[in-house]
């Protein structure tokens, strides 16, 4: 099976229930999704990693990250990354 990573973020578990829905069918179309809350980061490892990135996430009030990923935000936000910090990553 090709493995790709499945990260979600969510509030009130919608966006977890859309990205465990997705990990079901990827094994019907021959694809194995290592399925992580984004706030798990000691589980996975985007400087390294090398399978696609495939990310959900809900929002919450006014477009707000929602708590599960706001020390994601915070770190990508706060600190100074090189422009191409990502750009080992294929994501939808």
């Amino acid at each position: 099976m090709r493995r790709f990573l499945l990260l979600y973020a969510t509030q009130q578990g919608q966006a977890k229930a859309i990205a465990e829905e997705i990990c079901e069918k990827a094994v019907v179309h021959g694809f194995s999704a290592d399925l992580h809350c984004i706030s798990e980061s000691s589980k996975y490892d985007l400087k390294t990693e090398t399978a696609p990135l495939v990310v959900v996430v809900s929002t919450t009030g006014t477009g707000d990250p929602p708590d599960t990923a706001r020390k994601f935000v915070k770190e990508i936000q706060n600190q100074t990354l090189p422009v191409d910090f990502f750009a080992h990553l294929r994501y939808g």
